[in-house]
């Protein structure tokens, strides 16, 4: 390479070593966005890392590449890594989760963002389970709730009673074989009451059987007609 094609290299790749130092030296996150998905308070359990909103700094147009998706945990809360001294933007986007629709006025503003800055998400479910009592004997799991309307505009598909190895437990995660706790009758005001047989599964290490703990976890679910994400009640420990 003779000395005029060493200086168009390095007019060419110089530029490009100082833009990607640039990027190296951007600072990491330095702080916390945390808090719960509420209702009256109280924080709404849902389907471990199905529902999510959006995260935003105000300025920058809002697509893809400008908001990142912040997941909601099974037991309601959530958290995103910021930057402290920031404003940011949390939005609720239409069709996820099991509550009402969000409006413009639901967008949740964060100022001069904090290391640790809590807020809360607030949302109108239409249901909400109650009252709730799950227990284990022999091996037979049941649960109990009451189905409270909240508001109205949706129906109920079915309520169901879940249980699986792990804490993390839904009509997704559970032993499996669960089509007899379901109820598909439930409506507002209801007292439901479910069981599910475990005694056929066996005590193994492998994903479909029991724990050799001795524990197990369980909790009751319901699904609203044309929306995928269910609300959940806790998720109970049981001894089998």
């Amino acid at each position: 390479m003779n000395m005029k094609n060493i200086a168009i290299f390095l007019i060419i790749i110089l530029p490009m070593i100082f833009t990607a130092c640039e990027y190296d030296n951007y600072d990491e996150p330095n702080a916390i966005i945390s808090g719960k998905v509420v209702y009256d308070g109280q924080a709404i359990s849902v389907k471990n890392n199905q529902v999510t909103f959006r995260l935003y700094e105000p300025g920058w147009e809002l697509s893809a590449s400008t908001y990142m998706d912040v997941q909601v945990a099974q037991d309601g809360t959530f958290s995103a890594s910021v930057y402290s001294g920031k404003n940011y933007c949390l939005i609720r986007q239409n069709n996820i989760g099991p509550w009402v629709n969000p409006t413009a006025s639901d967008t949740i503003y964060v100022i001069n963002c904090a290391k640790n800055q809590t807020v809360d998400m607030p949302v109108t479910p239409y249901f909400l389970l109650e009252d709730v009592s799950l227990t284990c004997s022999n091996k037979i799991v049941s649960g109990t709730c009451s189905v409270r309307q909240i508001t109205g505009g949706r129906n109920i598909e079915s309520v169901g009673l879940y249980a699986g190895r792990n804490v993390i437990v839904d009509n997704t995660y559970n032993f499996g074989g669960t089509a007899g706790s379901v109820a598909t009758s439930a409506a507002a005001g209801d007292r439901v009451s479910l069981t599910l047989d475990l005694s056929g599964l066996s005590v193994s290490s492998t994903s479909g059987s029991l724990p050799s703990t001795g524990f197990i976890y369980a909790r009751m679910g319901l699904k609203i007609e044309g929306i995928d994400a269910m609300i959940y009640t806790e998720s109970f420990k049981l001894s089998i």
